[in-house]
């Protein structure tokens, strides 16, 4: 009877498998820091793009980061809350007076009614993806939500086969 022996880590699968490890926390951290938001006590915000006033740069669709610090400079894209609208809305600074923000959409014609404070800014125009926010949309529909995590499940479920252990044998002669 054949004894199975315990793997042992030796120095050299140490020394690949160690900063392999090392790299992959650091990177996930690093991510945390920079995407992590800020309901989760990270820096950026999140936002959808609903309307055209921001074409031809954001369309409708877009999911659009936003981060949080510094003054808004004439020229910067920000999100902050309409109190008329009740809603949150993404513009450019065209203009400072008496210490408030004079914002309009890219492809608007005229200038916001809302005047916010500097400290009403909710964050300024990071990055965006195209078309994400169209995808997160369409994933809160209970059905297609259903949808996707079944198809995941089905791809976890099958795993690609397994193969088979190789054993070495002895060579015949």
């Amino acid at each position: 009877m054949r004894r199975s022996r315990s793997p042992r880590l030796d120095m050299k699968t140490f020394l690949v498998t160690a900063p392999t490890v090392v790299a992959g926390l650091v990177l996930i951290a690093a991510a945390w820091l920079l995407f992590a938001p800020a309901e989760l006590g990270g820096a950026t915000r999140y936002a959808v793009v609903e309307g055209a006033s921001m074409e031809p740069g954001l369309s409708r669709g877009d999911l659009v980061l936003v981060r949080g610090g510094g003054d808004a400079d004439v020229g910067d894209a920000v999100l902050y809350r309409d109190p008329t609208l009740g809603v949150r809305v993404l513009h450019r600074v065209i203009a400072k007076e008496d210490g408030r923000l004079v914002l309009r959409g890219d492809a608007n014609d005229f200038v916001d009614d809302a005047r916010p404070r500097p400290s009403d800014v909710i964050g300024a125009y990071w990055f965006s993806i195209p078309r994400a926010g169209s995808f997160l949309f369409w994933l809160q529909q209970p059905l297609h939500a259903a949808l996707l995590a079944f198809a995941l499940t089905i791809v976890a479920l099958a795993g690609g086969g397994a193969r088979p252990a190789r054993t070495k044998e002895a060579p015949t002669g």
